[in-house]
């Protein structure tokens, strides 16, 4: 993962560290060398595919959640669009974090374009875009133009960039007011193509999902080919997912957000598309010219199982910190943590080398292990906070005893009562 993917997952886990003093540092390097040791690239013959997406806010987090738990993908996001920011801000992001020099740019194999503010790139960037497709690299836009705010769709078809990809932008734009996209639509997957990226999911019943969003226009050029069609948003059936070879890279439009729509990543809900990571990935391995999935249900499992693992070591790291912040040792947690760290390097190793099934039975095995480290950790914090329970208890049982104490004292024994005595006027007083 690159810097900027980096900054943001230890942005999410911000809250978790504080600011880390002598006491902790220890603690502290450990925790971030297992991250680290997680989600940097694994020396191995196969390489990670590396990947750039220039994204808005709202497919932002979607990205996010997918790359994250992806052992095959190094990647890093930009931000390009977000209603929250002016223009002036976004394009202060673009230029901080948009590669500098061609060569830099070079290095990713694979771009997404997803929904960004496109009249904010440069002409430059955007004769890049055009030229690292032509040149090998990979890349997929969503949303066929983008956009329908004035300005967006208009850049785009104007400019190098959408001559690399296999939708006809100008035609589009042109049409783009008259098209008006409903809430509604399945995916038809194009059984007789020649391009197997989603012909694999047929069997899976990916074409029942329906998405509950809108859609975009795509009219494919020639040279192209289609893998699905959408139906529902338009009057009949109308192209979807359109991908063709460009010079010596490959590209990709999809009539949708990505991921969004019928790719929204899966959050458990009836009906959404729970193989939409796995399409995603495939779409990826495509573009980025290496070898596609043949096993899709040992890939789902596989992919579920990074994922879980992810979340758990995430969690047990906040318990750590947490035991931590008490001066407790955790240096039990450390010895149990440290084979795990042994286990995922030799899984994602396996993973990068399309070795699912030995994939699979690896990173199950630290799965297996996790309960046992869950459990050490568990006990740690329970040690821990011993002494707060206790010295909460003895400062209740004394509050409570004083307050006994004083009661009885005053109201019961009365020991301290004493009677006020009554005097008389004598005459003559007044």
């Amino acid at each position: 993962m690159c810097p900027w993917a980096h900054a943001m997952f230890l942005l999410d886990l911000s809250p978790v560290f504080g600011p880390v003093g002598p006491v902790r540092f220890a603690s502290a390097v450990l925790i971030l060398i297992f991250l680290f040791s997680c989600l940097l690239p694994v020396s191995s013959a196969a390489e990670r595919v590396r990947l750039l997406a220039m994204a808005r806010d709202s497919r932002f987090p979607y990205l996010n959640r997918l790359l994250q738990s992806e052992p095959a993908v190094d990647f890093s996001i930009i931000l390009t669009r977000d209603k929250s920011l002016p223009d002036s801000e976004l394009l202060k992001l673009i230029r901080l974090y948009f590669p500098r020099t061609y060569e830099d740019f070079r290095k990713y194999d694979v771009m997404i374009l997803a929904q960004p503010t496109y009249y904010l790139f440069t002409p430059k960037q955007d004769l890049w875009i055009h030229d690292s497709v032509t040149e090998g690299a990979g890349g997929i836009n969503d949303g066929s133009v983008f956009s329908q705010i004035p300005g967006i769709p208009e850049a785009w078809s104007s400019g190098s960039a959408w001559q690399a990809f296999p939708n006809d932008a100008p035609a589009v734009t042109a049409e783009h007011v008259s098209w008006a996209p409903k809430q509604s639509y399945s995916v038809e997957i194009n059984e007789a193509s020649v391009n197997p990226v989603l012909k694999v999911f047929i069997p899976f019943r990916v074409e029942e999902v329906q998405a509950n969003a809108v859609s975009r226009l795509v009219i494919p050029r020639q040279g192209s080919e289609v893998l699905a069609w959408q139906l529902g948003n338009y009057a009949g059936k109308e192209p979807f997912l359109a991908a063709w070879e460009y010079e010596d890279g490959r590209a990709m439009t999809i009539g949708e957000q990505i991921p969004g729509g019928w790719l929204r990543y899966p959050k458990g809900i009836t009906g959404e598309n729970r193989y939409s990571p796995e399409i995603m990935m495939n779409m990826i391995f495509w573009l980025a010219g290496t070898e596609l999935i043949d096993d899709v249900e040992v890939f789902h499992r596989v992919k579920t199982d990074f994922s879980e693992f992810r979340t758990r070591i995430a969690v047990l790291i906040s318990l750590k910190e947490f035991i931590d912040r008490f001066g407790a040792n955790t240096d039990r947690i450390d010895e149990e943590m440290i084979p795990l760290e042994e286990i995922y390097s030799r899984a994602a190793e396996q993973y990068l080398e399309h070795r699912f099934v030995d994939s699979e039975d690896t990173i199950g095995s630290a799965l297996a292990r996790l309960p046992q480290v869950e459990g050490v950790a568990r006990e740690e914090k329970d040690r821990a906070l011993l002494w707060v329970y206790i010295i909460e208890w003895l400062i209740s049982s004394s509050a409570f005893f004083i307050s006994g104490f004083v009661l009885w004292t005053l109201m019961v024994r009365r020991r301290l009562y004493r009677s006020v005595r009554t005097t008389k006027l004598r005459a003559g007083e007044i």
